[in-house]
């Protein structure tokens, strides 16, 4: 081979022989480092997902419990609201009465 001239068949023969052997071990190695790496990501990246799906569920469950916990002071502030117009109520009576008491006793002065 040292004292054949370079010619096209000849470097294509030494490209099948030594160069594309050589190639396709570079690649092939390369490919099974990428193939752990990729591996290594997605691996990852299910980690995350599983993650934010335990986040979203717990978001949900936050949302829900807020709901019920608005609903209740709702109902807590419009039974305080009627508590305040019976006070209000019961206090209007008690006036009511003082005034009645009043007037009764001023009605009784003058026919006296």
């Amino acid at each position: 081979m040292a004292n054949e001239p370079v010619t096209l068949s000849v470097l294509a023969a030494f490209h099948r022989e030594v160069i594309l052997p050589d190639m396709r071990r570079v690649v092939g190695e390369l490919r099974d480092e990428m193939s752990g790496r990729f591996d290594d990501v997605d691996g990852h990246f299910n980690a995350i997902y599983k993650r934010f799906d335990r986040l979203e569920t717990e978001y949900q469950m936050l949302v829900a419990g807020l709901r019920r916990v608005e609903e209740r002071l709702d109902a807590l502030v419009t039974t305080q609201q009627k508590f305040a117009l019976r006070s209000e109520l019961q206090e209007l009576k008690s006036r009511v009465d003082i005034l009645q008491q009043q007037i009764q006793a001023i009605e009784e002065r003058l026919e006296s």
